[in-house]
């Protein structure tokens, strides 16, 4: 009988779609892969009946190295900030095993970006600059 092996979480992948553009990135920190089944209670001739009504996924947040010549990640914040448009993209994370291979996959639908934030510049440390970037999204599918 195989051994089960448990997942272990710093291996891991973000790539973004956007049309036929496609995008990947190394990113340090990933969280927000969630979602939450609504429902609600009613009275039945049985007694209390519970319905589910609806789905309400977590924020995406991806914690990055801001590189030198690093490619956007398929947004413009400067367009967002002055049209107001919100430019929905499909992303996928990809957890891997040792050898790279993909153990599990989560597709992301209409994601956008809600939140932008840098981390602390200071002339006193030598840490890597990071950019935070929360989205909201529609749906959540996992992969296996």
């Amino acid at each position: 009988m195989d051994e089960l092996k448990p997942v272990l979480a710093y291996r891991f992948y973000v790539r973004m779609l956007d049309g036929n553009k496609e995008t990947s990135m190394h990113a340090q920190h990933v969280t927000g892969l969630s979602y939450s089944l609504n429902v609600s209670e009613f009275s039945s001739t049985g007694g209390v009946k519970m319905m589910p009504t609806d789905v309400t996924y977590g924020n995406l947040t991806i914690k990055r190295a801001i590189l030198e010549d690093a490619v956007p990640m398929g947004y413009s914040t400067s367009e967002l900030l002055t049209k107001l448009e919100v430019q929905q993209i499909d992303m996928a994370i990809h957890l891997m095993d040792n050898e790279g291979k993909y153990v599990r996959s989560w597709n992301i639908n209409g994601a956008y970006t809600i939140n932008w934030s840098t981390s602390d510049f200071d002339t006193t440390s030598n840490e890597v600059l990071l950019e935070t970037i929360e989205f909201k999204y529609k749906t959540l599918r996992e992969v296996t």
